[in-house]
This record gives structure tokens, C-alpha cells and sequence, in this order.
């Protein structure tokens, strides 16, 4: 179990950060050694209390890991560039770079079998990379095994599954930031960074101007929506950054979470992120029945709680073993909080007994570069936009909530799909931002939906073929 900082201890996390910033950026591998986190926490800072008295090494520093893994592979030492990505893997077992390396790294050290092996591993887990891509692989071509799973790794990015576009609104999509269904309206409510609007979208892709940030309201901007439709209020958090058009340096890392009537959309209250030397950017807004609300910091990674009838927004829970938060989820009776963390997966918290741990499920799980998740009658849905293949996966939770028992593709590198993020449910289906890696405005922001139950169960590979092409004649 993780180590939380739950309420006023996240105050230790605050003073931590501050001296060693969080970061982390999904990247595609190419010829040379790539990296998931370019620097984050490390794990095993406590140790349980019976090793307490021992002389432990301190933990390894990912960002020194990884200036060694690039160095190593520059001066063509492969086997310090294979145990620093080993070490990497090892703190961040669901990034799929390192798995490359160690493939690569592999390879050049002439271990065919152990390049296999993670070949294999992310195979198993739906990953996919061409590794006649590079030439490192050179050493360990040529064999049936090789061939039968880098054929594998290639056909998990066709594409595969449900989706179909909903609308296309103009504009770069990189400009809109936040989305959320509204039963009230009938309308997908849209935010957007630039000039801090609120849209209500048609079926037809008509939008209406709901709210624009102005003096008379204090946004800027909206990078989280939530509907509470049983209490009627709108949940909007929204942040001070370069990217919003009237942005002010003064303003610089300030963040609220604001509260609106849902019908006539009067602003009722705001809360705001307390100004420090830390920067801060709140994301992912989710409500429970009884009006709890939660709101994620996709910078310093803590999430936020207002409950009701309070007027401050408390920091609530964060870890020092996390990276960054991209979206949230909570289940309607607040037993579960979902936050998703691209580089280590999905953080579990309870909020009724204040414990916390990564979501579990089979090792064939890989849940690295989630930028949505939403949660509906006993399942999770979450959006990979930071892998290959991009994805749209429905995770069945077990009885206890805490760990996936079953794992089904929703939609797999379907041709709109260019860093697919957000997560919002309406029905029976699953809308989400499609295309917001998308460099140029032309094309539109398009949201896509896809059936909550599209896709099916993970086929593992014909296995009898796989033992047979293992058993051929290979370098060891």
C-alpha cells in the first residue's frame, strides 16, 4: 500500500515538491534510448518498521537514471544502458519505453531470450512497437520467435473496436480543455483554455456561449467540468496560465474551483487553490450523490476535496510516489476515488477509512498514459492517449472495488485518434476529445463516442504457437 498524505499532512508533500518538481512526458521511442518520466518521485522512501534500523541505499533518482541510460547508450555501453532502464522499469513498470530499451538493450547484448521475454511482456499487456524499427535489433533477427511476436507488436496498433465521430467544433483542439454531459440541457457542456468559454453542444455541432470568463465572474481557464444534477449545480475549475488570452503574470499558478447554478447559471461561490511558490494547474472535477466534490491538481499531484456546506477547497489526499494526475473518477457513494496518473496508473483512494493504493489486476494490465477515466456501475473506462496503440479500455472491477478482474479493448487506433484525452459518460455511450495531439486547427476539435460496451475480452495469442517458436534455435 502507498504511503498518503491525507488532509494536513499533504503540507509534507507541498514542502517536498517544492525542492523536487514532478514531471513527466509520455514519449514515442525512436533510434536512441526514450523515457517515460523525465524525473519523478521515487518509490520505497519507507521502509516497514522491522527494516527500520537498517543501512539502506537511498532510492534511485529516475532523472539520473535516465542521463545514464542516454549516456551508457551514446558510448556504446549496453550493459549500464540495460541495468539503468531495468531500474527505470522497475519504478515505473507501465511505461513502455523502458520495456523498449530493454528489448534494444537486450539485443545488443546478444540475449536473445531476454529480448524475448520482454517482447513477450508487452505483447501480453496490448502494447505495440516495430522493432525492425532500429537497428539494435539486428543481433536477434531472423528467428521464428522474433518474427512470430514482432508481428504481434505490429498488429496491436490496427485498428480495432467502436467509435464514431459525434461533432467537430472549429478551432485548434488543443483549446478546448475540459467536457461533461448535461442531462438538464440535453447539451455536452465543452470548456475551452483561450478565452475561458463554456459551451453547450448540440448533436448537430451547433454551440450556444453558456459563460465566458470576465471580472464579472473571475475565471480564466476551464480545464474541469462536473454536473450535479441532484443538487443543480455546475462545478467548473479553471486556472490562470499563458495560454488564456487575457492572462496576467500576477496571476500566474492561481487556480479556484468555482460553483454555479446549473439552471440559471448565477455564480454562487469559488474556492480558491492557496497561493504559494508551487505551481498549479486543477484539472478533472467529480461529484458523489451526497455533493462531495473532488478536483485534481495536474501539476503538483494532490487532490482537492469541498465538502458540503464548507467554503474551502482542503488539499485532501496526494503521495509522494505519484507523478502527475490527468483526470479523476469517483463512484456515486464515495467508497472509491480513481485518479489517474499516466506514469504509474490509477491511484485508489478510500475516502470513508483514508487508505489509498494503485488499482491492481493482471499482469497482462498496462495502464500508462491515461489522460481520461470515468467510472459507471462497477466498471472503469479510461482513455490512453499517451501509448501505442491509443486506446479506449473498460476495466470490471472485483467485489472489492479495488482491483480490475477483467479487461476489455473499447477501441484500439481508430483513424481520428491522435492523443485521445478526457472521459465523459452519456448513456450508453463514452465521449471523449479524439484528436487533441493535433498540431494544426484545420481539421477541428472532433469528440468521438464509443459504446460503453464495445469491444470485447483481450485474446491472448495462440500459445501452442508461441511455446513452438520459442523452441526454435536462438542466441541465448
Amino acid at each position: 500500500m502507498l504511503r498518503i498524505l491525507i488532509a494536513g499532512a499533504v503540507a509534507a508533500l507541498i514542502a517536498l515538491s517544492a525542492v523536487a518538481p514532478l514531471a513527466a512526458q509520455q514519449t514515442k521511442p525512436e533510434s536512441g534510448p526514450e523515457s517515460g518520466p523525465e524525473a519523478g518521485p521515487a518509490e520505497g522512501k519507507n521502509a516497514p518498521p522491522r527494516q527500520e534500523a537498517r543501512a539502506t541505499r537511498p532510492p534511485e533518482d529516475p532523472a539520473k537514471l535516465e542521463a545514464q541510460s542516454r549516456q551508457a547508450y551514446a558510448d556504446g555501453k549496453y550493459l549500464p544502458f540495460y541495468i539503468a532502464n531495468l531500474k527505470l522499469h522497475k519504478l515505473y513498470p507501465h511505461v513502455p519505453s523502458y520495456m523498449i530499451n530493454l528489448v534494444r538493450a537486450s539485443a545488443l547484448l546478444e540475449k536473445a531470450n531476454t529480448a524475448y521475454h520482454y517482447m513477450h511482456m508487452m505483447q501480453q499487456q496490448g502494447l505495440s512497437f516495430d522493432f525492425n524499427s532500429t537497428e539494435d535489433t539486428l543481433n536477434i533477427r531472423g528467428t521464428q520467435a522474433y518474427d512470430y511476436m514482432n508481428n504481434l507488436l505490429v498488429e496491436a496498433n490496427a485498428p480495432a473496436g467502436e467509435g464514431t465521430v459525434a461533432v467537430t467544433l472549429p478551432g485548434p483542439p488543443q483549446d478546448y480543455g475540459a467536457l461533461a454531459w448535461d442531462a438538464s440541457r440535453e447539451r455536452m457542456l465543452v470548456g475551452t483554455i483561450r478565452e475561458g468559454k463554456l459551451l453547450a453542444v448540440a448533436e448537430d455541432g451547433t454551440t450556444e456561449v453558456l459563460l465566458q470568463a470576465g471580472d464579472d465572474n473571475g475565471l480564466w481557464s476551464i480545464t474541469g467540468l462536473a454536473v450535479d444534477a441532484d443538487h443543480a449545480r455546475l462545478w467548473i475549475s479553471s486556472s490562470a496560465s499563458p495560454a488564456f488570452d487575457r492572462f496576467s503574470a500576477a496571476d500566474l499558478n492561481r487556480a479556484a474551483l468555482f460553483e454555479f447554478d446549473l439552471g440559471t447559471l448565477e455564480l454562487i461561490g469559488h474556492s480558491y487553490v492557496p497561493v504559494d511558490a508551487l505551481q498549479h494547474r486543477l484539472g478533472g472535477v467529480a461529484v458523489t450523490r451526497d455533493g462531495d466534490i473532488y478536483v485534481i491538481d495536474t501539476v503538483t499531484p494532490i487532490v482537492y476535496r469541498k465538502v458540503p456546506g464548507k467554503d474551502r477547497l482542503e488539499a485532501f489526499v496526494a503521495s509522494e510516489q505519484l507523478v502527475r494526475f490527468s483526470d479523476l473518477a469517483v463512484t456515486p457513494d464515495n467508497s472509491r476515488l480513481f485518479v489517474a496518473d499516466p506514469v504509474k496508473g490509477v491511484f485508489l483512494v478510500d475516502p470513508k477509512v483514508q487508505e489509498a493504493t494503485m488499482l491492481g489486476g493482471p499482469e497482462t494490465l498496462n495502464l500508462a498514459g491515461i489522460e481520461g477515466i470515468d467510472y459507471a456501475d462497477g466498471k472503469l473506462f479510461v482513455v490512453q492517449g499517451g501509448i501505442t496503440p491509443q486506446r479506449l479500455m473498460r476495466l470490471h472491477l472485483d467485489a472489492t472495488g479495488s482491483a480490475a478482474a477483467e479487461v476489455g479493448p473499447m477501441a484500439v487506433a481508430l483513424e481520428p485518434f491522435d492523443w485521445p484525452r478526457q472521459a465523459a459518460i452519456r448513456g450508453g455511450d463514452l465521449y471523449y476529445f479524439a484528436n487533441q495531439g493535433a498540431g494544426s486547427a484545420d481539421a477541428g476539435a472532433i469528440i468521438m463516442r464509443t459504446a460503453l460496451d464495445a469491444g470485447g475480452s483481450i485474446q491472448p495469442p495462440d500459445l501452442e504457437q508461441l511455446k513452438r517458436a520459442l523452441q526454435q534455435p536462438s542466441q541465448q
